[in-house]
């Protein structure tokens, strides 16, 4: 399965395209009369895993797991006996839940699988009632392999490489449809590993460089890549085309229309991303290699975060000082969002929750050196990203640079600091000038 014409085209449908199953079947019939073979990656139905993290938040809560269970039992009507199967285990470990609170990364994990483990059983069964033979395939006992880095896992290719490829190609030889299970595989320690929230468009993407696929489509309900989220930019326009590296600057910067690893392995094996509204099929955007004198800008902001002045004397001239505020929070557990620096202050971005934590981890620093902390500060972060957005700065509007709290630039992405309350002017601002003036 060498990546050529004759691979079979991997779709991704989301947890909202699962509302309308037919038409999902539609799709999948369209699409199979245009690709040598299809096999399809699926997510949780909607609301599903808000509802399993829920039971996770409340472990011992009986009467909450009770109806929980009954509305995703609801969501699963028409069940094959595997799936029903599958819906009963789900009843089991929330009992495992209740006597084992808190619950371990790895039983949580498993948990949480159950969401695309009865979506991939209900949506095979609705194929299969249509006349199109799916069959539901469950990615760890397939053989996708993960790191062990539970809750948010990477997928090991190599490892995954041939047991994938054995697998699918069984059932496709049969002329069957493969329905995988997205968001999880199996652990290097033999145990479930989920990837993450998004984590099924991950997912299809390595499945398509495992089987050598030219194409994997993303497909969702509503959503489509736009210049902008329409809630802060109601002209925000549809992208039509990306390289590889704007989709993964977007999904790093808070565009949720993917997962931040998507991009990776169909960088890697030459696999085309297309993502598209199943609603909409027009509005769909390609992403794939660069393309010379292409111009895309897109405006994301990531908000609430938490901004935290470090002024330590010698600035960042001292020795050593940037790896000794990444190790403090390293040990903290705190993931540094953004780092602007200058020569007297290190400017830190927290997501919130670590905010507490950081002030604990830094507060050594001050104590030694006679540093100043202050913060927390709670801003968003604003990114124009694009191919050569460097050539943009001299364009930049003052009213969005203006009470700025930092700022960085790269040859892909402008980010600015911004206060909460200016974030949705600052978009706009920066749409009006980069996006806007350039059609």
């Amino acid at each position: 399965m060498s990546r050529n014409r004759t691979a079979p085209r991997v779709l991704k449908f989301g947890g909202a395209s699962l509302d309308d199953p037919a038409a999902l079947v539609r799709d999948v019939r369209t699409a199979r009369s245009s690709a040598p073979s299809l096999v399809l990656v699926v997510s949780a139905r909607s609301r599903v895993t808000d509802l399993l993290v829920e039971a996770v938040e409340h472990p011992r809560d009986r009467r909450r797991h009770e109806r929980i269970l009954a509305s995703i039992g609801r969501a699963h009507p028409g069940l094959p006996e595997a799936g029903r199967r599958q819906l009963a285990r789900l009843g089991r470990l929330l009992g495992e839940l209740e006597r084992h609170a808190p619950p371990d990364p790895p039983r949580v994990d498993r948990l949480l699988s159950l969401g695309e483990r009865l979506a991939a059983h209900w949506v095979a069964a609705r194929l299969h009632d249509a006349g199109v033979p799916a069959v539901a395939v469950e990615a760890d006992h397939l053989g996708l392999t993960t790191d062990n880095a539970y809750g948010a896992s990477c997928i090991v290719l190599e490892r995954s490489r041939a047991p994938v490829r054995r697998g699918i190609g069984r059932l496709l030889a049969r002329g069957q449809l493969p329905v995988v299970t997205g968001f999880f595989g199996r652990s290097l320690e033999g145990r479930v590993a989920t990837l993450g929230r998004g984590g099924s468009d991950y997912a299809a993407s390595a499945i398509a460089a495992l089987l050598g696929s030219e194409r994997v489509e993303l497909v969702k309900r509503h959503v489509a890549v736009l210049s902008a989220d329409p809630a802060e930019v109601p002209d925000a326009r549809p992208l039509s085309e990306l390289s590889y590296e704007e989709a993964e600057e977007l999904a790093q910067f808070g565009a949720r229309v993917l997962h931040p690893l998507t991009i990776e392995p169909a960088r890697a094996h030459g696999v085309r991303i297309t993502v598209r509204a199943m609603e909409s099929p027009r509005v769909a955007t390609t992403i794939g290699p660069a393309k010379q004198g292409r111009r895309n800008r897109a405006i994301t902001v990531l908000r609430p975060l938490r901004l935290f002045r470090l002024r330590v004397p010698g600035g960042r001239q001292r020795p050593g000082i940037v790896a000794e505020v990444s190790d403090r929070l390293r040990r903290a557990g705190v993931n540094v969002v953004q780092l602007f620096t200058s020569s007297a202050l290190l400017c830190l971005l927290l997501e919130p929750d670590g905010a507490a934590r950081a002030a604990r981890a830094l507060r050594p620093i001050t104590a030694d050196d006679a540093a100043a902390l202050d913060g927390p500060i709670p801003v968003g972060l604003v990114t124009v990203i694009g191919d050569g957005v460097l050539s943009d700065l001299d364009r930049l509007p003052s009213e969005a640079v203006r009470g700025a709290e930092g700022f960085s630039a790269t040859p892909r992405a402008l980010s600015l600091a911004v206060p909460v309350a200016r974030c949705g002017a600052v978009v706009r601002a920066l749409h009006a000038a980069l996006v806007e003036a350039g059609r």
